[in-house]
């Protein structure tokens, strides 16, 4: 399970602490609402701002090829969006957390996989 913590320090920064989980299940049950804590409306995002969701060629690509930062950095990827399409719910992974970047970004490769297999629409939200 992750333990992800956010708290607010006296300067007013916030610090997030913890670890993310590794394990598909748990994410299953970490999932956010439709109503996301940094990006808002989910559906609302989708329909206004996100490009096309990501092909199975595309999630090939980010599982064969998405094992460097050069990677994520050359495309502007800032984290991919896992939206399950009935409700919203929604997983995010971004190459910037520490877990993602570990043995070749595999969190990432394999998570992205695992809730495109379970059908979720994956979207990328770039830098710019």
């Amino acid at each position: 399970m992750s333990t992800i913590r956010a708290h607010t320090d006296e300067n007013g920064i916030v610090n997030i602490t913890g670890n993310l989980t590794f394990n598909a299940n748990e994410m299953m049950l970490e999932l956010g609402d439709r109503y996301h804590f940094m990006f808002g409306d989910i559906k609302k995002l989708i329909q206004e701002k996100l490009p096309t969701k990501l092909s199975t060629k595309d999630i090939s690509d980010l599982y064969n090829n998405g094992t460097t930062m050069e990677f994520y950095s050359d495309k502007n990827i800032w984290c991919y969006l896992c939206v399950r399409p009935s409700d919203c719910a929604n997983y995010m992974f971004s190459h910037i957390d520490s877990e993602n970047r570990d043995n070749n970004f595999i969190r990432i490769r394999e998570g992205v996989k695992f809730f495109y297999n379970n059908n979720f629409d994956i979207f990328i939200v770039t830098t710019s």
